[in-house]
């Protein structure tokens, strides 16, 4: 009785019933190409989520700021009869183009209305209406409109009118001590004098020069720093 033949070679393996088995090298390409796909599939998806939150989750973070950290809340709101990311009603951030009063939450603002548009250098140098500014440290004024556009990009806002100098070389400072931040420091004539402000979206601290420290302007930003961040730039 001759001897039976055996098929050899990579395209089977053989198996217990004497049938052919599932090719494994295809098997392991079906799987790669599947995990890879998978993969593609996620980070395009996280990117659309700005920063992995949607409009839902940032209007919670919104009208829900703590009232336990340095400050106050600023009710956006309820001012504005709506919430962030509401596209179908009134909306909290709005897109304008003429100018907003905002004293009904207060100055500086804390949200709002904002304008849109790319900014130059500087406000001497931009169109009429633009935002948000460049990051860093200016000696002429902005526009709210203008700047609660940064805040609407995570960052964090810090205003002042006062004719102390010395206090002023200190804001800078600690902008420039903090370059790695989205932070923007800019008079604010409008506001009243010998005060000094920073704000997030939806929370302020404003306080007089007097009082002025380091160490009020780190608590804010440890507490609040990047906390509203929906377009994921943080």
């Amino acid at each position: 009785m001759g001897r039976r033949r055996r098929r050899t070679g990579s395209d089977w393996s053989s198996k217990a019933g004497g049938g052919p088995s599932i090719p494994t090298v295809p098997l392991v390409i079906v799987i790669g190409v599947a995990v890879v796909a998978g993969l593609v599939a996620y980070l395009v998806w996280q990117q659309g989520q700005g920063g992995g939150d949607g409009p839902g989750d940032y209007a919670r973070i919104e009208g829900d700021m703590p009232t336990d950290k340095p400050g106050e809340h600023v009710d956006l709101q309820g001012i504005y009869d709506g919430f962030y990311g509401n596209r179908n009603g009134n909306n909290t951030e709005p897109h304008v183009t003429g100018k907003v009063d905002f004293s009904e939450q207060g100055l500086p603002p804390a949200g709002g209305p904002m304008w849109g548009g790319g900014c130059g250098r500087d406000a001497e140098s931009s169109p009429a209406v633009c935002g948000p500014a460049p990051w860093g440290i200016f000696r002429t004024p902005w526009r709210p409109e203008t700047l609660n556009h940064n805040m609407e990009a995570g960052g964090t806002v810090i205003w002042y009118n006062t004719t102390d100098q010395d206090v002023v070389g200190d804001l800078e400072d600690f902008v420039g001590d903090n370059s790695d931040k989205l932070l923007v420091l800019a008079p604010y004539p409008e506001m009243e004098e010998e005060r000094i402000a920073i704000t997030v979206w939806a929370h302020r601290d404003k306080f007089p020069v007097s009082v002025y420290s380091r160490s009020r302007l780190e608590d804010f930003m440890d507490a609040f720093y990047c906390k509203f961040d929906p377009e994921g730039n943080c």
